[in-house]
C-alpha cells in the first residue's frame, strides 16, 4: 500500500539540501530493495502469479521468503540470483501431488536450491515440456507449525499467506576471477543463466563464505501479481509495497538460513509527520522490526464497498500486517511490543491468535450514514455523528474479509482464513479504524507518537454477468497520524 512518503532528494532539500541517511522508507516510485506482497492464495483452485523484476544492470542476490496467513510461519524460502534487468514469474497454485500449496514456475532464473527438488517428505517435482522447458513444482511445508506444535498444523494452513522478497546485496566477480559470481547469474543468448550450478556449488563448497560475491544492496527491485479464480474467470491485480534504503550492507545468507526476514533492516526510518519542521524525519528506532513498522503504520485504512445484488456484487479486503509476527510471537502479553498489544500462542495445547480491535464507519454513495438517532431515511447531510459499527477484531496476519452478512460469497473465493463484516449499504465506502477510541494503537518513535497499525493490503471486487465474472483491485487508502 502507497505511503505518502517523498523522495530521498526531496527529503534532503526540505532538511536544508544536506545529505541525509533517511533510514528506511516506503518508495513511491514502486522500486525498492524489499517488496512486500500482501497477499497470496490458492484456496479452491485459485491462483497467484507473481513478478519480481530487476530493473538494474547490476545482477542481484534475492531471497524469496512464503509465509502463511496466521502468524507468518515460513512456509518455503529460497535464494535467487537475478541477472542484470532479469524478470521472474511464477504462480502459487495448490501442490497438484498434496493438499497444501506449491510456487509453479518454468522460468529460467537461478535459485538455491533448484526448484523441484527433494525436500522430503513433501518434494517437488520437473516435468520438461514439448518445448524444451522445464515445469518446476516446489511444496510449501508445514514443519515449523509441527516443530512448534502449533494446536493447527495442517499443510492447508499453507494456503493463504503474504511473501517477502529481500535484496541481499548485489552480485560481483571477485578480484581474482577465480569465482565469477555476477557472470555465472547472466542470461546468454537462449535465455539461461550462464552457469547457476556454479553458484549452487559455491554454497555447498562454502565459497560464498570465504570469497568475495556480494556488495551492499542498492535497491531497483519491483513486483506485480495477480490472484486468478480459475472458475469465475475472474482476476485481481495488486503490487506490492516497495522499502528502499532497508539496508546499507550485504545481508547474503546461505539457502538453508530463515534470515534475511522484513523486520530484519537497518534501526532508522524516514516517517510522514505532516504539519511538523522539517516535514519528514529520519528518526532512530529500537530495532528494524519497528523500523519497519513505523514505516508502514496508519491509524485507518479507506476504500470502496460494493455488495448489491443486481450486478452479482461481491467485496473482499486484504488487509495484511506483514511485521506483525516480530512483535506479538512472544510468550506473554507482558512482552508484546507496540503497537500491538496481544500475543500469539500456537500451542501445544491451545492455540490463541493475537487479535486486535477494529472499528467501522461506513458510508453509502451520498453520505449517509446510520445514526444512532435516526428515525427517518431523509435527513441533511453532512450528519453530526455517524454510527459507529459494533467494533470486531482481526486476528490474523494476512485477513481476507469478506463484505456482507455471514456466508456471503468472496470475492476472492477464498475459505482458509475468511472472515465477514455486515455491510449496511450495498454500495459506497468504509473506513477501518485500528484500536478503541479510548486505547488507540500506538508506538514511539524517537520523540513522535504513531497512531494505528503497519498495515497493507488492497479491496478486490467482483461483478457477476451471467456466465460471466469480472475483477478488479484497489489499494487501501492510509491516513497517518505521527504527534
Amino acid at each position: 500500500m502507497k505511503k505518502n512518503l517523498i523522495s530521498l532528494a526531496v527529503a534532503a532539500s526540505v532538511l536544508g539540501g544536506a545529505a541525509v541517511q533517511a533510514g528506511q522508507y516506503v518508495n513511491p516510485d514502486k522500486t525498492g530493495q524489499v517488496l512486500s506482497f500482501p497477499f497470496d492464495n490458492a484456496d479452491n483452485g485459485n491462483a497467484t502469479n507473481m513478478h519480481i523484476v530487476n530493473t538494474t544492470g547490476k545482477a542481484k542476490a534475492v531471497k524469496i521468503r512464503f509465509v502463511e496467513y496466521k502468524n507468518s510461519d515460513e512456509v518455503l524460502d529460497f535464494n535467487l540470483y537475478l541477472s542484470k534487468y532479469d524478470h521472474f514469474s511464477f504462480a502459487v497454485v495448490k501442490d497438484p501431488n498434496g493438499t497444501g500449496a506449491a510456487i509453479q514456475t518454468a522460468d529460467n532464473s537461478c535459485t538455491v536450491p533448484e526448484l523441484g527438488t527433494d525436500n522430503a517428505p513433501l518434494n517437488g517435482s520437473q516435468t520438461t515440456n514439448a518445448d524444451g522447458s522445464i515445469t518446476r513444482v516446489q511444496p510449501f511445508t508445514n514443519y515449523l507449525f509441527q516443530v512448534q506444535k502449533d494446536v493447527d498444523a495442517t499443510v492447508e494452513r499453507t494456503l493463504t499467506g503474504h511473501v517477502e522478497v529481500i535484496e541481499m546485496g548485489v552480485l560481483i566477480d571477485d578480484t581474482a576471477k577465480t569465482s565469477k559470481w555476477a557472470t555465472y547469474a547472466t542470461h546468454g543468448p537462449t535465455g539461461v543463466p550462464a552457469d547457476c550450478a556454479a553458484i549452487r556449488k559455491g554454497w555447498t563448497d562454502k565459497v560464498f563464505v570465504t570469497a568475495p560475491g556480494v556488495t551492499a544492496a542498492e535497491g531497483g527491485l519491483y513486483g506485480l501479481a495477480y490472484h486468478i479464480d480459475v472458475a469465475a474467470a475472474a482476476t485481481f491485480g495488486f503490487e506490492p509495497t516497495a522499502i528502499d534504503d532497508w539496508s546499507v550492507a550485504a545481508v547474503h545468507t546461505n539457502p538453508g538460513d530463515l534470515a534475511p526476514t522484513i523486520v530484519g533492516g537497518v534501526p532508522s526510518a524516514t516517517i510522514h509527520t505532516p504539519g511538523s519542521s522539517p516535514q519528514y524525519a529520519n528518526v532512530v528506532v529500537g530495532n528494524g522490526a519497528q523500523a519497519t513498522s513505523a514505516i508502514l503504520m496508519a491509524e485507518s485504512i479507506s476504500n470502496d464497498v460494493m455488495v448489491n445484488t443486481a450486478v452479482g456484487g461481491m467485496t473482499d479486503w486484504v488487509v495484511t500486517f506483514p511485521t506483525k509476527r516480530a512483535h506479538v510471537d512472544v510468550a506473554t502479553k507482558a512482552l508484546v511490543v507496540a503497537p500491538f498489544k496481544n500475543n500469539w500462542i500456537g500451542g501445544p495445547t491451545k492455540e490463541t491468535a493475537a487479535c486486535e480491535v477494529i472499528s467501522l464507519v461506513q458510508y453509502d454513495r451520498e453520505e449517509k450514514t446510520v445514526v444512532a438517532t435516526q428515525t427517518d431515511d431523509l435527513v441533511f447531510s453532512p450528519q453530526l455523528d455517524p454510527e459507529v459499527i459494533k467494533p470486531a477484531e482481526i486476528c490474523n496476519e494476512v485477513a481476507v474479509i469478506a463484505m456482507g452478512d455471514a456466508g456471503v460469497a468472496s470475492a476472492l473465493n477464498v475459505t482458509t482464513g475468511l472472515s465477514t463484516i455486515s455491510s449496511t449499504y450495498t454500495e459506497g465506502w468504509q473506513s477501518m479504524l485500528f484500536g478503541t477510541t479510548t486505547a488507540k494503537n500506538s508506538m514511539t518513535v524517537g520523540t513522535k507518537t504513531l497512531t494505528g497499525l503497519p498495515v497493507t493490503g488492497f479491496a478486490a471486487y467482483r461483478f457477476g454477468n451471467g456466465a460471466m465474472s469480472y475483477g478488479t483491485a484497489a489499494e487501501h487508502k492510509s491516513n497517518s497520524v505521527v504527534s
